[in-house]
């Protein structure tokens, strides 16, 4: 979506009764997105309570609403689906179907019923069917808590069948709150990935993010504000290592950490400061901090048409504008800026990093891959990586010309649409993941 300001997110919800002393749980919730759907910004924003006011104001409010029926056309209905308590809120799950996509929202009642929180994320009420690669006899999985406390976060541990202990590779999310599996409508690809290395004789972890598990702590709070790289992957993968270290199963000197687009600026950084790793996979991984990408993803989307229109070449001017302020430094830690869609403090603290100089210093195996269709992460940055690694004596790259961001085969140029069709991981590049691995654990023991 475009220049959509999205909330909140939440996961691991209690469901309660609807016959509550909140009243009609479904009312408000309902009411406010009725109210976004004929127009009605003025009243759906009096029903904000007052630090989503200042989140989201009215004109920010609108223009979000505006942004998403351009990308994804009418609202033409919605049910609800679940109403559960966290942390204090009432969140009411709720489908909606637009004319080109189906999201599920979320929205969150105070206790005075007042709109605490408001998050929209593609449905993935579509069934996940497993690649062919995988082999569900070849593997157990077993479920982990970790993290920092009050921040704890749950997770799987994929694990080979047969005797270990196994050489294991850890997971890390792109942006954005995502569950274990990175859902994107019906695919999933960090399942894909778990499932078909499991089945090569690889363990493999993944978790649920922050941003997904304690969205709404996030959204209602000052920790908002305050929310870098750090709290939202940094620690919580460097926990999620200290946490494999600790299972039987495991060959603590046999682990690995593949970060997929974020997930991969950041990897360099979560080696340097772990020291225990025996490699590290970059997919899809930018070698510039995100706020510098935002601009050419817009006009690449905005290209798809065959022209940019006036509206589209204001965005791509206040977007290029925001970046420079971001590069200069000129906003406030506490700023919000509308064009990359976060706070200045975020977008600062990716700037502080400089993971190719990190990743040049490492003394470890880097295997870097890149699709040829990935407009998100593009082979600019692949490039980048290549003439920063090219003197390091155990960097490989590899280059898959059909694969999109996400890691699926296709053709043509890839959109936005292509991530809701049914596809999986590609097998090469799995087989490729898991040759190497491979390799590396052979040397080493």
């Amino acid at each position: 979506m475009k220049g959509g300001v999205l909330l909140l997110v939440v996961f691991l919800l209690v469901a309660i009764p609807l016959t509550s002393s909140w009243g009609n749980c479904f009312e408000k919730p309902l009411l406010f997105l009725s109210l976004l759907k004929k127009g009605a910004y003025q009243e759906a924003y009096k029903m904000q309570d007052e630090k989503m006011q200042i989140l989201l104001p009215q004109a920010t409010l609108q223009k979000m609403w505006e942004d998403m029926k351009k990308d994804l056309g009418t609202l033409l209905s919605f049910e609800t689906r679940t109403t559960t308590r966290k942390d204090g809120y009432l969140v009411t799950t709720i489908l909606c179907r637009f004319e080109r996509m189906t999201l599920l929202a979320q929205v969150a009642l105070d206790e005075r019923e007042k709109i605490a929180g408001l998050y929209f994320f593609p449905s993935t009420e579509k069934e996940y069917h497993p690649p062919p690669y995988a082999d569900e006899n070849q593997f157990t999985e077993k479920e982990l808590v970790f993290g920092t406390p009050g921040w704890e976060l749950p997770g799987t541990l994929t694990i080979p069948r047969g005797k270990g202990p196994f050489p294991a590779l850890l997971l890390v999310h792109g942006s954005g709150p995502n569950d274990r599996d990175e859902t994107i409508m019906g695919n999933k690809p960090f399942k894909d990935l778990a499932w078909g290395l499991a089945t090569q004789g690889i363990a493999v972890f993944r978790y649920d993010k922050r941003t997904y598990v304690h969205g709404v702590r996030l959204s209602t709070s000052p920790e908002l504000l305050q929310l870098t790289a750090e709290e939202e992957v940094i620690a919580d993968a460097l926990s999620a290592l200290q946490l494999l270290r600790k299972q039987p199963e495991i060959d603590t000197e046999r682990i690995f950490l593949l970060g997929h687009s974020l997930g991969g600026y950041l990897a360099p950084e979560i080696a340097r400061r772990d020291g225990k790793l025996r490699g590290i996979i970059l997919c899809a991984a930018p070698a510039r901090a995100l706020h510098q990408l935002i601009p050419e993803q817009m006009e690449y989307l905005f290209s798809l048409d065959g022209h940019l229109d006036t509206e589209e070449l204001q965005k791509l001017e206040a977007a290029r504008k925001a970046v420079e302020g971001i590069n200069r430094r000129t906003f406030a830690a506490t700023d919000i800026i509308p064009a990359l869609g976060g706070y200045a403090s975020y977008f600062y603290s990716l700037l502080n990093l400089n993971p190719t100089e990190s990743a040049r210093k490492l003394s470890l195996s880097i295997l870097v891959t890149q699709g040829g269709r990935d407009y998100q992460v593009s082979k600019r940055d692949f490039t980048l990586w290549q003439e920063a690694l090219a003197n390091h004596p155990e960097a490989s790259f590899r280059c898959y010309p059909v694969l999109n961001h996400l890691l699926f085969p296709g053709t043509g140029p890839s959109t936005p649409k292509e991530y809701e069709q049914p596809n999986h991981v590609d097998e090469q590049l799995l087989k490729d993941i898991a040759s190497w691995i491979k390799k590396l654990t052979v040397t080493t023991k």
